[in-house]
């Protein structure tokens, strides 16, 4: 995944802001397997899977009532060098990270979402054995509620073909759940979260809201300089 910011950034602007997806392409919701083993190779190569735990820190700076704001430092490495480094993996129930390798995340339901640089990925599908799952919604976090969602499913990861071909975007990226969190700033060369809050489940299928704040964010909650590093509201949909 050796993707460029620039690209990204693009292909984040070019996606939908609908509030909820319904077309054929949203998943069951219900999670699926562990992906099959014809694939994991493929998986291995796209996803820049390691066999070591991140050191990268990952902490709750602000709590209040059920809502949280995550601190996640997922820099290491930076554009060129992310592939040597772990994925960041985070529990949503506690804002805190968990200790997995990126193998034995394949086969864990204690993470629910994965960071990695731009990319964040959750529990479920190709990417893991949970009950996962995201969705896109064009409204204020405040807003989002139990009813936004109805009885839709949530769109999992699915990234491969009966050919384990892997699915991506017309500049070969990585189109996950999370896709489309950010916007690119032409003037400033930076990556700015967009103004959308995601439904997003847990591995254990439960279900949050989720905004980023920032991708420079600092462990006391400020903005800093440091591109990787997010600030996440989360708070369970009530």
């Amino acid at each position: 995944m050796r993707a460029q910011l620039v690209l990204m950034a693009l292909l984040s602007l070019a996606c939908s802001s609908d509030p909820i997806a319904t077309d054929g392409a949203a998943g069951s919701g219900g999670g699926a397997a562990t992906p099959p083993r014809a694939c994991s190779g493929a998986l291995k190569q796209s996803l820049g899977l390691v066999d070591e735990v991140s050191s990268a820190a990952v902490s709750t700076v602000d709590e209040r009532d059920e809502e949280k704001t995550v601190y996640v430092d997922a820099s290491a490495g930076g554009i060129e060098g992310q592939d040597e480094h772990a994925w960041v993996y985070v529990s949503l129930a506690t804002g805190q990270g968990v200790a997995l390798t990126d193998l034995a995340a394949l086969e864990s339901r204690d993470w629910d979402l994965a960071f990695k640089r731009f990319v964040v990925r959750t529990n479920s599908g190709d990417s893991g054995p949970g009950r996962g799952g995201a969705v896109r919604v064009a409204l204020d976090f405040a807003q989002v509620d139990a009813a936004t969602l109805g009885n839709k499913s949530l769109p999992i990861e699915e990234w491969f073909d009966d050919d384990c071909t892997l699915r991506v975007d017309e500049n070969e990226e990585l189109i996950t759940t999370f896709t489309g969190w950010s916007e690119y700033d032409e003037a400033k060369h930076v990556l700015n979260a967009a103004d959308v809050t995601y439904i997003a489940a847990g591995a254990d299928g439960a279900l949050y809201k989720v905004a980023i704040l920032d991708y420079y964010g600092t462990p006391t909650g400020g903005s800093g300089s440091v591109a990787g590093r997010y600030l996440v509201r989360v708070a369970p949909l009530p």
